[in-house]
């Protein structure tokens, strides 16, 4: 009995214990999180944390790369290596982070979570697996892997799997780490070793060099002319530490360009210990991807429901869904443990289905629910977080927010929003700049994110205050001007006909206000009014003038021939040596020519006389034509191009047949004198001969080529000013150049800044008129400028730019300079020298905006003569230039040193005492005292000085990319390279125009508001004067000795370079030009706001929750909130129901 008992008993403990082991499980199924997640896995294997953590700082900077590995390598060497991973993650966190300010290590640490830089390693992984193949090796041990699998079937098994991306190359020879050096690999380091005693001269007869890309990481001690050797290898390894400290070595010598690509080789895990392990072993899940719950209408369906099958009813447990969740509960499987309390449990299902609400809802409940949404997400303790978990459970929440009462308050104010923005709209800013929501992703935000924290660490190192790094930070670059407008004002152009004036218009209206009035398309406006300058092609003008087109007319003549001695000279444009040169100048008798009959004719009867000289040479052009356009509009160019016509001279370089020049001085005669027969008193001829001796008609024929070359358009040839903007020549250009003018015009008239008494000519060309049009520097949109940060390496302390001494204008040292020159020299070539006497011209004729810096380079046989230059310039810079004649000074230094060492031979060069003599001699006739070059000249070859050069050539190299001999010109971090053609000082006045204008004048107002607290300027100054000062007497090096002499307005000088660096650095940023006012709308009750006064991160939203925009930017809002911890006000914007 007893023991029937106790066996009772039992049974019973057991059920219970199922039955609350059931319950427990369905509650902990209910317990589970309602959103879906997703984990989208690579096609690559793993790749090690400490590669990635690597990678990751180098994108911040290039030098914090390789203080990482320094780092690392020197902490391997004590610490203790057996960590779990989540030690070796917290170890590589706590390394990389402290390289780093606090707001950039929190984006690191998140990175690194994210495994953003896993695809880098990948291409490394495919770079080593190329480097590999290219020297195949025959030993034994490379033919199996490390699991011992032959290395053939390793082969046939990538080509079975196509879809694999970035397969780990195999441990080589059992080797972790190799050298590429481009005609070998070395496994050892003995043999690296061997290999850098012998002579490694890179020259065109040697090995082919090993491809470097942007992305590498080049040692910041290489030599830029020596060989690479790239090392492939993991940090952590042995043979890593080994071969790291040889190349290191190495490339302080000046023997190789030392690269490293880190790659962890298959079968190299257990070699790099545990921590470089992490990450390698595991598959790679891709962060920052998500599901979409896609809203949708859901209509009413039309049921039969006449049909009832008999005998059944829906209470039936065996008919009725029971799998459904019920508050909780699922009662099929409650059935299943219970069957003998069917009834029971079937009662209990029908009281919780009596009670719940139901699931649909009818029309008017929804008619606030957007509203209510958004009031539900204001008043959250987390808004961001409710407004994702609405987002991501809309249908188990919308009955709960369907009965919330709403807050008249909360809709009053997302109506009055929604008078400005349409309802449902979403946008996103991020530092005033706005985001395609659309495209964004988490990648690319962090990325943003990442741009403009860096700059604030920047920035904060100026010592900036924090309110002016986020006014830095959110202002907006002007929409860079696409209306540079050429100002060609000049007696050198030759109107044909003045709409105000002449006679043929007298009949057309007067008023201005006509040109406002609607026409049909295409149809032009007759108004008395200049209103269109065209200076065009001769051909083109007279079609249009004979059938009274309402544009006045124009040429400008030149001589090609002209302005091709002028650009072989080197740009001289003072010299008057070329005057018996232009005997034979066909381009240039017909400019005089056509002055002298407009002198004595008029414009009429000098317009004819070109139009004679293409019927003239029309015969001779019979077989030419037919390889071309037939007609007189694609004959004649004479307008800003060769007069000699530039389809003969074109003809004449593809024809090989043809000797002889199309167009003869007879042509030209037999013109004028035609023109001329009816309306001269004396025979055309006796004038011909006359006007072929005068020099008067030779110099304005001369005047007229110097002038369009000084325009810059010469080499354009052919084309079409429209009131200084700059189109092709042709028809349909003219037409489109009109109409594209047409509504700037109306728009000023409409406001009343243009009137029937305003010249608009002088008022468009002072507005927006540049005195030389130069391609490179108004790309027009077609080539997109290239700017460089000279933020980091001068922050760093270590950059040549801290060792430079500017020029400025007379009477200007203590101004502050917005705009910084600095030029990239070669002090051996011709270019170089006529580079830096335009930057001095550019300078004696003054610029209240600008100062100049040089940056002299050498090549390897630099002269004892280039030595004494650069000396004699760096002496000048440091100590004289607030004298009032230094610019003179160097100007004839640089003459001198032009005439008689770089355009002779070395042989018939004059001896470097003549040169020392002439600077002696210059600076006493300058005012400069000759004591102070004594003293410096006197040493013959100061090898410091030759390290200086080598040093700043790699400095142009590695942070600008200038190569060696290469001339180029710095603005303020936008890069001009002087490949081809001449640079004269008016192309730097129009760099300064173009950079002031467009990027640097808003920060320029927003430095001068700084009051400088906690730091003074003109101290600072002084403290690095002087402790320059101290090397220079310490070291006796020249390029420690500063402004020793006179320190010219240290004030100025810093809050220069303060608008240098920050101009340079926000020209870097690739981010939207478009901007919205979200200050607009109201966000007192609709809207989530998160201060945070720290952050130089702001987030402005616009954002319907519930949208599929609302589901992506709740997300990614809350991935910012958590490590960015930016401020934030996003108003909420529902759809109106």
């Amino acid at each position: 009995m007893d023991a029937c008992f106790r066996s009772r008993f039992c049974i019973l403990i057991l059920l219970t214990c199922l039955l609350i082991s059931g319950f427990t499980f369905v509650g902990a199924q209910n317990r589970r999180p309602k959103n879906v997640q997703v984990a989208i896995r690579a096609k690559w294997s793993g790749t090690p944390l400490l590669l990635e953590a690597g990678e990751l700082l180098s994108k911040e900077s290039k030098n914090l790369f390789w203080e990482f590995i320094d780092d690392w390598l020197l902490v391997g060497k004590t610490d203790d290596d057996s960590h779990s991973a989540k030690d070796c993650l917290v170890k590589i966190l706590k390394h990389g982070s402290s390289l780093l300010s606090e707001q950039l290590a929190s984006l690191f640490e998140f990175s690194l979570t994210l495994r953003s830089a896993s695809p880098r390693l990948v291409l490394y992984r495919q770079l080593a697996e190329e480097s590999l193949s290219s020297f195949p090796l025959s030993d034994d041990s490379y033919s199996h892997n490390a699991s011992g699998v032959d290395d053939s079937e390793a082969v046939v098994t990538k080509k079975l799997d196509p879809l694999l991306v970035g397969v780990n190359p195999k441990s080589p020879r059992g080797k972790c780490c190799w050298v590429d050096v481009g005609e070998e690999l070395f496994f050892d380091v003995a043999e690296l070793q061997s290999w850098l005693l012998g002579p490694n001269e890179v020259n065109g007869d040697s090995f082919q060099q090993p491809e470097l890309y942007d992305f590498d990481h080049i040692h910041f001690d290489s030599n830029i002319v020596s060989p690479a050797a790239i090392l492939y290898g993991a940090l952590g390894t042995e043979c890593f530490r080994e071969f790291h400290v040889t190349l290191v070595q190495a490339a302080k010598e000046g023997k190789v360009k030392y690269v490293v690509r880190p790659v962890l080789p298959s079968g190299c895990e257990g070699e790099v210990g545990q921590c470089g392990a992490v990450g390698a072993r595991d598959s790679l899940n891709l962060g920052g991807y998500g599901v979409e719950l896609a809203l949708k209408n859901m209509e009413y369906k039309a049921m039969d429901d006449s049909t009832v099958k008999k005998g059944v009813t829906l209470e039936d447990p065996r008919t009725e869904d029971l799998s459904q969740e019920v508050r909780g509960f699922i009662f099929s499987k409650i059935l299943e443990r219970k069957p003998d309390l069917t009834s029971e449990i079937m009662a209990f299902r029908d009281y919780l289905l009596s009670s719940t609400i139901s699931d649909t809802l009818d029309v008017w409940e929804l008619k606030d629910l957007g509203h209510q949404t958004a009031q539900r997400i204001v008043q959250a303790s987390d808004p961001l977080q409710s407004m994702q978990e609405i987002n991501q459970n809309f249908p188990s929440v919308v009955s709960s927010l369907s009965r919330m009462k709403l807050n008249d308050s909360v809709k009053d104010e997302i109506i009055a929003n929604q008078r400005m923005i349409p309802p449902g709209k979403s946008l996103m800013a991020l530092n005033g700049a706005l985001i395609n929501i659309e495209d964004i992703d988490l990648y690319l935000l962090i990325d943003l994110v990442h741009q403009e924290l860096s700059l604030a660490v920047q920035f904060s190192k100026m010592k900036l205050p924090r309110s002016t790094i986020r006014k830095l930070l959110s202002t907006m670059t002007p929409p860079e001007s696409d209306t540079f407008r050429v100002d060609f004002r000049s007696d050198h152009v030759h109107y044909l006909n003045n709409l105000e004036e002449d006679a043929m218009y007298r009949r057309w209206r007067s008023n201005i206000n006509d040109i406002l009035m609607p026409v049909f398309p295409g149809q032009l406006r007759y108004i008395r009014k200049n209103l269109f300058h065209a200076v065009y092609s001769i051909d083109m003008i007279t079609s249009f003038y004979e059938n009274s087109f309402p544009m006045r007319f124009g040429v400008i003549l030149y001589s090609t021939q002209f302005i091709k001695k002028i650009e072989q000279s080197g740009g001289e444009l003072h010299s008057s040596e070329h005057g018996g040169e232009l005997e034979d100048d066909k381009s240039s008798l017909i400019i005089r020519l056509f002055i002298y009959i407009k002198e004595n004719h008029g414009i009429q009867s000098a317009f004819q006389f070109l139009s004679n000289v293409w019927c003239f040479c029309a015969v001779y052009l019979q077989y030419f034509l037919k390889y071309y356009v037939l007609g007189r509009k694609r004959c004649l160019r004479l307008a800003l191009t060769n007069l000699k016509l530039v389809m003969i001279n074109r003809l004449r370089t593809e024809s090989a047949d043809s000797t002889d020049e199309a167009l003869e001085m007879h042509h030209i005669e037999g013109a004028f004198v035609e023109t001329l027969l009816p309306k001269a008193k004396s025979p055309p001829q006796e004038i011909l001969l006359k006007l072929e001796k005068e020099q008067s008609f030779k110099e304005l024929s001369q005047e007229s080529s110097l002038f369009v070359f000084k325009l810059g358009v010469s080499k354009l040839q052919c084309c079409l000013l429209m009131n200084g903007l700059v189109f092709d020549s042709s028809e349909d250009a003219l037409i489109n150049a009109m109409n594209d003018e047409l509504p700037r015009i109306q728009e000023q008239v409409y406001y009343g800044q243009i009137n029937s008494h305003t010249n608009v000519l002088d008022k468009f060309l002072s507005e927006n008129g540049v005195s030389r049009y130069n391609p490179q520097i108004i790309a027009g949109g077609k080539v997109k400028p290239r700017f460089v940060s000279l933020a980091s390496p001068v922050l760093g302390g270590e950059s040549v730019l801290n060792e430079i001494n500017y020029l400025h204008s007379p009477g200007t040292v203590d101004d502050v300079k917005p705009v910084t020159h600095l030029l990239a020299v070669d002090v051996t070539s011709r270019k170089g020298i006529k580079l830096l006497r335009e930057a001095i011209r550019y300078l004696i004729q003054g610029s209240k905006n600008a100062r100049v810096g040089v940056l002299f380079t050498a090549g390897q046989d630099a002269s004892l003569s280039n030595i004494l230059l650069v000396k004699t310039f760096e002496i000048t810079a440091a100590s004289y230039s607030h004298k009032e004649k230094v610019l003179e000074f160097l100007d004839q230094v640089c003459s001198f040193y032009e005439h008689n060492y770089i355009l002779r031979s070395p042989a018939a060069a004059e001896s470097t005492q003549s040169f020392i003599n002439k600077v002696y001699e210059l600076a006493e006739a300058n005012e400069l005292p000759s004591k102070t070059y004594k003293s410096s000249l006197s040493e013959a070859y100061n090898l410091k000085l030759i390290e200086h050069l080598n040093k700043v050539a790699q400095y142009l190299y590695r942070q600008f990319g200038i190569a060696s001999g290469v001339n180029a010109v710095i603005t303020n971090g936008r890069i001009t390279s002087l490949d081809a053609g001449v640079f004269l000082g008016d192309d730097l006045h129009l760099l300064e125009s173009v950079e002031f204008n467009h990027r640097i004048k808003h920060i320029v107002e927003i430095v001068e508001e700084v009051s400088w607290h906690g730091i003074d300027p003109d101290m600072l100054t002084r403290l690095v004067c002087f402790l320059l000062f101290l090397a220079s007497h310490l070291f006796r090096d020249l390029h420690a000795q500063a402004s020793v002499y006179y320190v010219g307005g240290p004030h100025s000088k810093y809050v220069s370079d303060i608008i240098m660096l920050i101009s340079s650095s926000m020209a870097t940023r690739d981010r939207s030009a478009e901007s919205a006012r979200f200050e607009v709308l109201n966000a007192q009750y609709s809207a989530v706001i998160l201060n945070n006064e720290n952050s130089s991160i702001h987030i402005d939203a616009v954002v319907d929750p519930l949208s599929p925009s609302g589901q992506k930017l709740s997300s990614l809002l809350r991935v910012l909130a958590k490590y960015v911890h930016p401020s934030m006000r996003i108003v909420l914007n529902p759809m109106v129901s």
